[in-house]
Order: structure tokens, then C-alpha cells, then sequence
């Protein structure tokens, strides 16, 4: 049950505040694309043990925020960071089997059965949760039905109305990952630029 005192609109100050970060965001996407063929094929990502770090930008087409992003994914467990600039609108959401807490700007905690009914209560729109973490690691929710291309530089997920482009991969230990993940269904659009990849 979500907590009764929750006022998700009195974040929407901070959350429009940052905005003009989404301009900065992409000025920041410095990371070098791969040329060479071997990494035009994703590895496959162990979708239920992973972390990574970098950038995220949210907008709903009129109002957006971008920070600091680390997300680590532990089975059915997933512990997201979202750090904004100047310390303003930080978020931490946990996820398990047993529910999902939020906690913004180091206050009390907001609870719910599912993390997207949190989310979606704090920014306003619904934030394809549950989709993003397959699509973070390059995979369709299902197969069957998503429609998915590549060439040798990016790859395309299109699924429940969203279209996840893959643009921008570089080569680890591990073999080759999307470094630059952008999600859009009009009017809202998710951009991630991944910065490292752990297992």
C-alpha cells in the first residue's frame, strides 16, 4: 500500500527544474561508437544478475528531468539510484518479490506492490518499468511478438507501442553492449548512456 501521505505533484518543481539538462545530456553522450564488424552482434547479457551506471533523461514531452543513474538487478531483486543534479529530486527504488519501496530526497519511504505504481504516482506518466528491465539489457519481454532489427551499427526493439533503438555498442571483457539505449512512445521518451557495465 502506498504511503497515504504521499504527494507526488510537490516533487514537480524540482522535476521541471532540470529540464534544460536533457540539452546538456546529449552533449555529454561522448562515448566512442565501435566501427569494426565484431561488435555490430550484442553479446548475450545475463538479464537477471548485472550493473551499470551513467545517464538518464526521462521527459513526457513538455517536462523532463536527466541525472546520474545506477541500477543493479539481482534475480527478482532491483535497486535503482537516480542522483540529480545538485542533489535535488534523488531517488532510490527497491524492488523484490515482496514489493517495492521509494524513497525521495532521503524522506520517508512511499511502498506499493509494484514500482511501477510508485513511479508513475512521483513523475506523472507511466514509465515502462517492468519492460526497461529487459529492454536495459537489450531484450524483447516477448519475443514473439516484438518486432526487432539490425544492421551493423544499431539494433531496434518495437514493442508495446515503444521503440527501443540501440545506437551506440563498445566492446568489454565480456564481448559487446549497448552504451546508448533511447525509448520513445510519443509524447515521453527515456535516454540512457551507459557508462559501465558490471557482472
Amino acid at each position: 500500500m502506498t504511503n497515504p501521505g504521499f504527494q507526488p505533484r510537490r516533487h514537480r518543481i524540482v522535476y521541471c527544474a532540470v529540464i534544460m539538462i536533457l540539452a546538456f545530456l546529449a552533449g555529454c553522450q561522448s562515448l566512442p561508437k565501435k566501427h569494426d564488424g565484431h561488435c555490430s552482434q550484442l553479446s548475450h547479457i545475463n538479464s537477471d544478475n548485472f550493473e551499470l551506471s551513467g545517464k538518464l533523461a526521462l521527459s513526457d514531452g513538455q517536462e523532463g528531468g536527466s541525472g546520474r543513474l545506477s541500477w543493479r538487478q539481482h534475480n527478482a531483486q532491483v535497486t535503482a539510484q537516480f542522483i540529480a543534479p545538485l542533489g535535488q529530486g534523488d531517488w532510490l527504488i527497491e524492488e523484490s518479490d515482496h514489493g517495492a519501496r521509494l524513497v525521495i530526497n532521503n524522506e520517508a519511504p512511499y511502498y506499493a506492490e509494484h514500482a511501477e505504481t510508485l513511479i508513475e504516482e512521483a513523475v506523472g506518466w507511466p514509465v515502462p518499468w517492468h519492460e526497461l528491465k529487459k529492454w536495459i539489457v537489450a531484450q524483447p519481454v516477448n519475443r514473439n511478438q516484438a518486432e526487432i532489427t539490425r544492421n551493423q551499427t544499431s539494433k531496434t526493439i518495437v514493442e508495446q507501442g515503444w521503440t527501443i533503438v540501440y545506437d551506440r555498442f563498445q566492446d568489454d571483457e565480456q564481448g559487446c553492449f549497448p552504451h546508448r539505449i533511447m525509448a520513445s512512445k510519443s509524447p515521453y521518451s527515456i535516454r540512457l548512456v551507459v557508462r559501465q557495465w558490471q557482472w
